[in-house]
């Protein structure tokens, strides 16, 4: 039982880090970026914001669209990022409200701890053009830089910042997302360095992607040879131990095929006890376990969010090989004699 708890709240553990992560990335994505978008479109040079999206369409309607710049300001005298965006009710807020006024500013909780303030203080934010206090109206989750950054709307930082058109990286929302590959490609061979693109993602995520499906599946090979071992090893045993029982039952007309069932049932039993704890376990303390190790890559805003399958399949799995292997491993009672009671 204590076996297959421990399988269960490591396998639905992996489980529920690979559903927040995401087949496509977007977990880790949403992680690093203060505010979601498909792509991002920053414009240099003389090409104009009308003759990108004039080619955009041409592969796909834009649904939505937003600015963000990322320029350096310092924060009580320390240098930081800010992520400023022209709508702040797209940052990712975990506590508070967004910067919707223009003396009002969002912080991570790294940038939080870093300085021992908390919602209501202020700070002090100096940039190019000057500086000027701002309360601290939220905490929200951006892990880039370690999650040393912050976030300020347009207006706010047009108080200490200077503007320039250059600094604004335009994002859009894509009525087809699966056009993004192709929508960079074209924007790139067409204004070459007028233009920088990115898409919602970057080289090494797919990277990680693959390192975790892999790793889930070295895991599972890992966990069939486990439950393996345990269960013969174990089956060995309680056969030696109960082989005059086993014996007194045939000698009353009981098949082997039928010793065999009741031995694998007692094993997968056991096994689905065992499972539904390990169950209970990942459910409370994954997301805790896990959070406490992305803070050290800046990453705030784990939880998990684990779907039916993510959850069922750990716990099918262990009591099926539970069951399978106690099974295979119960052959010996078709070959114990019924001079077994005679010792007896």
């Amino acid at each position: 039982m204590i076996t297959a708890a421990l399988l269960v709240f490591f396998a639905s553990l992996m489980g529920r880090m690979y559903s927040w992560l995401g087949s496509d990335g977007k977990g880790m994505m949403d992680a690093f970026n203060p505010a979601d978008h498909d792509i991002g479109v920053q414009i240099f040079g003389k090409l104009t914001v009308a003759e990108t999206e004039n080619l955009i369409t041409d592969f796909s309607e834009i649904s939505d669209t937003y600015m963000l710049a990322m320029p350096g300001v310092a924060v009580n005298g320390v240098d930081y990022t800010a992520n400023v965006i022209t709508e702040p009710n797209r940052f990712h807020i975990l506590e508070g409200r967004t910067c919707t006024a223009g003396n009002e500013v969002v912080l991570t909780e790294f940038v939080a701890a870093n300085f021992g303030v908390s919602m209501g203080d202020t700070v002090t934010i100096t940039g190019g053009n000057g500086s000027s206090e701002y309360v601290v109206s939220g905490i929200y989750s951006c892990a880039n830089d370690m999650g040393d950054n912050i976030g300020m709307s347009r207006e706010g930082y047009l108080k200490i910042g200077n503007d320039d058109p250059h600094i604004w990286c335009i994002h859009y929302f894509l009525a087809d997302t699966s056009q993004k590959a192709a929508i960079t490609e074209a924007l790139e061979n067409a204004y070459g360095g007028d233009v920088h693109v990115h898409e919602n993602t970057w080289p090494g995520l797919f990277g990680i992607i693959s390192a975790m499906q892999m790793l889930m599946t070295v895991m599972y090979g890992l966990v069939i040879i486990f439950i393996m071992v345990v269960t013969v090893m174990t089956a060995a045993k309680i056969l030696s131990a109960e082989q005059n029982d086993l014996g007194i039952y045939k000698a009353i007309g009981f098949k082997s095929s039928s010793l065999r069932l009741t031995f694998a049932i007692r094993f997968g039993i056991t096994a689905l006890v065992g499972s539904f704890i390990g169950i209970f376990l990942s459910s409370f303390f994954t997301d805790l376990l896990v959070s406490s190790v992305m803070k050290f890559a800046g990453i705030s805003n784990f939880s998990s969010a684990p779907t039916v399958g993510n959850i069922l399949l750990p716990l099918c799995i262990v009591t099926a090989l539970f069951t399978f292997f106690a099974y295979s491993a119960s052959a010996k009672i078709k070959k114990l004699p019924l001079t077994v009671l005679i010792s007896e």
